[in-house]
């Protein structure tokens, strides 16, 4: 057993700086994780209000745009019967379910009223008549006024009967809607004004769209008053829009405030604490015209109208907690309908608390404790026997170093020769020789071969140094090699200014005649580049064979991997009776490339050793 030795108070620095540093850096990354748990929460909360201004905006331009549709509808037609009518909103009724109703209410002047409850009698409904609600609420026939905008047709008629005949201008609300609609030419979208429907207890959406003779739009005030034929309707339910929008999006937690114009422009009504409707009172909204409010509570997907001033309590409760918005704006977001900006806002409820949850730092504090803890404890039961030991550590340590040193260089040694090898081999046949085989040679059925030659070289070089000669050619092969490699290519030799490349070997492929042909076509396109690079005349010839060869490992000594046959020998002629700046190929070649490349015949051309030959010009990619 090791002697215990005394030791200094200095020996414990160790200790006591390693539970400073551990306790201090536990700290730091609680307050970093913190924060960051604090701003992925707000990024992530942008990216769901983001997806939920997407998905209302999506789906009120949706909605809207059956309006408009219907607006054109009418404006394309001096006179739309009711069945026409009926037939146009049928489809838009059936597959949009936030759409509630869709009417038509043409402007009657009162002069005209006798024939056109007498014309509406015989066409639409026996009972037919200009009406209007009473103090209590029920249809009477309307009193006299200039001009009367019934609602002459309406889809669905289901569940709308006290709406046919209503006269929209006997209401002061929708009266002041009509008139703006009028006066301005615009798309006018307002909350769903009570006594226009049966069930006033919803929350709805109304949007009128004025529509004048001789389907324009006026330039001025007096004619677009002059000019007016009517009014098309459309009433949605705003609750359905609302769902539609937002299925499958995640809204837990959430309040959501939609208006269609910007909140501070609206009259400001007092927001009572213990009144739970949010509703306008109806004293204040005489004679006003409604602009679109709602607040929809996610978790129970109740609908709320709601006062203007409310959007400073909904600021107030934005789950986004970037200091940085002084304007407490993270939660607004801009919406463009029909061509308009209209406004949301998102809000949390209390629960939303549930979900801020910084178990990440906690957590990392607790680990980052207990991780300071373990070392200290050790170091501090370990004190007695270090200076013992400390001695045989180092040896060992530096032992330890040597051989790492050691093997690292073993390792760089061993890469290096790899890489040589590499260089003049495939991979494939390296990878056989590494395992000590031994007389490498097979035969491939089908390959393609290509030589190329660089036309002139003689002569260049004759002109230029020695260092430079040798440079110039490095660039061009260097930038060959680039391309043999990126069309997955086996470069074989090169003899002097000739370049010779294969595809389908050592590792069979079906497209190696493609790969070429795109290298070939690669090649002329990058001695074009090195010509103005260098400014130079540099052209190449290339020559394409495509058939059987056999392929192997000759040599002791500055081996290489060559290949043999008749392929290879026909691919030679090719280049060399080929054409300066052209790619030749043999008939085979052609047969495989032909469905897929644009080639010129260039006719039967005597061959050295082999006679006449039909050869090709490939000249390009075909388009498809």
């Amino acid at each position: 057993m090791l002697k215990k030795l005394p030791l200094p108070w200095s020996r414990y620095i160790p200790a006591g700086l390693t539970l400073v540093l551990g306790v201090g850096l536990s700290a730091l990354t609680f307050a970093l994780v913190w924060d960051w748990e604090d701003r992925r929460r707000d990024y992530e909360m942008h990216r769901r209000i983001d997806d939920i201004a997407i998905g209302l905006e999506r789906q009120l331009n949706t909605d809207l745009d059956v309006v408009l549709a219907l607006s054109d509808y009418m404006k394309s037609f001096n006179a739309v019967d009711r069945d026409s009518f009926s037939r146009f909103v049928a489809r838009p009724l059936s597959v949009h379910p936030s759409l509630q109703t869709l009417a038509w209410a043409p402007r009657v002047p009162n002069g005209d009223r006798s024939d056109y409850e007498a014309k509406a009698k015989t066409q639409i409904d026996p009972s037919f008549e200009i009406a209007e609600r009473g103090t209590r609420g029920e249809l009477r026939k309307a009193g006299q006024r200039s001009e009367y905008f019934p609602a002459t047709y309406v889809e669905p008629t289901a569940g709308n009967e006290t709406v046919l005949g209503f006269d929209l201008a006997s209401h002061p609300n929708i009266r002041a809607t009509l008139d703006k609609a009028r006066d301005t030419g615009e798309t006018i979208v307002t909350d769903r004004i009570g006594g226009l429907l049966q069930d006033n207890d919803e929350q709805g959406l109304l949007a009128i769209v004025p529509i004048y003779e001789n389907n324009t739009k006026p330039t001025t005030l007096e004619s677009r008053r002059e000019l007016l034929q009517g009014f098309v309707l459309g009433v949605f339910r705003v609750k359905d829009v609302f769902q539609s929008s937002l299925r499958g999006r995640n809204t837990k937690y959430l309040k959501i405030y939609l208006a269609s114009e910007a909140p501070e422009d609206r009259t400001a009504s007092s927001l009572a604490p213990q009144t739970p409707s949010l509703s306008f009172p109806d004293a204040a909204a005489a004679s006003q015209i409604h602009q679109f409010a709602v607040l929809f509570l996610s978790d129970s997907e109740q609908m709320m109208a709601v006062p203007a001033d409310v959007v400073k309590e909904l600021r107030s409760q934005c789950p986004i907690q970037d200091s940085s918005d002084s304007e407490n704006n993270a939660c607004r977001r801009l919406l463009k309908i029909s061509g308009r900006q209209w406004f949301l806002y998102v809000a949390a409820t209390p629960e939303i608390r549930k979900t801020r949850r910084h178990w990440r730092s906690w957590g990392l504090l607790t680990m980052g404790l207990l991780w300071t803890l373990i070392p200290v404890t050790y170091m501090l039961t370990a004190l007695s026997r270090t200076a013992q030991i400390e001695k045989l550590a180092l040896d060992t340590a530096r032992q330890a170093d040597e051989l790492q040193d050691a093997y690292k260089l073993l390792e760089a040694e061993q890469a290096k020769s790899e890489q040589l090898l590499l260089n003049v081999l495939p991979g494939p046949i390296a990878l056989r020789l590494k395992h000590n085989e031994h007389n490498i040679a097979e035969s491939f059925g089908e390959v393609t071969v290509l030589f190329a030659d660089i036309v002139g070289f003689t002569e260049i070089s004759s002109r230029i140094s020695a260092t430079a000669v040798v440079e110039v050619l490095n660039g061009i092969f260097s930038a060959f090699d680039r391309l043999a490699d990126r069309h997955g290519l086996e470069k074989i030799k090169t003899i002097g200014d000739a370049y010779m490349v294969v595809g389908g070997l050592p590792t069979p492929r079906e497209d190696h005649a493609e790969a070429i042909a795109e290298m070939a076509i690669d090649m002329l396109h990058e001695i074009r580049l090195l010509s103005l690079d260098r400014s130079e005349p540099f052209s190449i010839r290339i020559g394409i064979n495509t058939g059987p060869v056999v392929a192997g490992v000759i040599g002791l000594k500055k081996f290489i991997y060559d290949l043999w046959g008749d392929t290879v020998n026909i691919a030679s002629r090719m280049e060399s009776h080929g054409i300066t700046g052209c790619i030749q190929v043999t008939a085979e070649t052609y047969e495989r490339l032909k469905d897929k490349y644009v080639f010129q015949r260039r006719g039967a051309i005597q061959v050295k050793g082999k006679g006449y030959m039909t050869t090709y010009l490939l000249t390009g990619r075909k388009n498809w």
